[in-house]
């Protein structure tokens, strides 16, 4: 089973979204050790607003500019198709569960995404005939998003944990 398959990303989005309506409340409930609000400092704002403008590049559009150059193979409009449906559904969910719950749960809800999107581009790279400038670019997406979960782990995380146990 492929990871472009339905099932296996609807599942995957039903367990994250799970994941992510449990984290909120239990946040907001103050029974994990997370803080619900992000405290990064001007310094890490600074670069994740640079951070976010190199995501809509390398992590959207040019994974669209893929899509189109090749659209004649039916497998990589699927792959692609699939990749973009998932970018798409965790915007999304980043929006509406950090307004609905907190903040903090884009963190979260990044690095399951992350972890699945880099999932697809093995499971992509594997299947998908590549030209050499596709190859290219399709190593610039996959680079990218392990720079992402790196950020991820050594930025958000750390910013949003509280290292102090938890209240009985």
């Amino acid at each position: 089973m492929t990871v472009d398959n339905g099932l296996v990303i609807t599942l995957f989005m039903l367990f994250t979204t799970s994941l992510a309506i449990g984290y909120g409340f239990g946040v907001k409930a103050q029974r994990l050790p997370f803080l619900a609000e992000i405290g990064f400092s001007e310094q890490q704002w600074s670069f994740l607003r640079w951070w976010v403008k190199l995501a809509l590049v390398a992590g959207v559009l040019l994974p669209i500019a893929l899509c189109f150059q090749s659209w004649k193979q039916s497998s990589s409009l699927t792959f692609w198709g699939s990749y973009l449906l998932v970018v798409a559904v965790q915007l999304i969910s980043e929006r509406i569960f950090s307004q609905w719950l907190v903040p903090s749960t884009v963190v979260p809800i990044g690095f399951c995404y992350t972890a699945f999107r880099l999932w697809q581009l093995l499971d992509g790279f594997t299947r998908l005939s590549l030209s050499p400038l596709a190859l290219v670019g399709f190593v610039c997406v996959v680079l990218f998003w392990m720079a992402n979960l790196v950020m991820l782990m050594t930025i958000a995380i750390p910013t949003v944990y509280k290292a102090q146990r938890l209240q009985e």
